[in-house]
């Protein structure tokens, strides 16, 4: 799948879930209450993304630029982040807890919120 393609994808509210988007360049897309389930996010930029209430359970995000991204509210069960970057002004909430943090590059003014009981 190519950027094209998820651009398309998101326009039409298609699921993504499952999906090779390693490496590729999704700055500053919407994908706000998108199903990104399982999904191979490795090495891909998503500076400035909306992932705001995405599901990204499972998804691979390892040496993934997420600087700047939204990720309020979003599921990140299980998601491998080791080696991503979570760099500027961003929020983290809903299902990540502080443990799936570990390895991964924190900078700059980034807001947790831990709502995991």
């Amino acid at each position: 799948m190519d950027t094209n393609a998820v651009a398309q994808a998101l326009k039409e509210g298609k699921s993504l879930a499952g999906q090779d988007l390693s490496g590729l360049n999704l700055d500053h897309m919407d994908f706000s209450g998108a199903d990104l389930t399982g999904c191979d996010l490795r090495k891909a930029s998503l500076r400035q993304a909306n992932l705001s209430k995405a599901k990204l359970v499972n998804c691979d995000l390892r040496q993934a630029d997420l600087s700047g991204a939204n990720l309020f509210y979003a599921d990140l069960s299980g998601a491998k982040l080791r080696r991503a970057k979570l760099v500027g002004s961003m929020r983290l909430g809903s299902t990540i807890s502080r443990y799936a943090l570990k390895g991964a590059y924190l900078t700059g003014d980034v807001a947790y919120e831990d709502h995991e009981s």
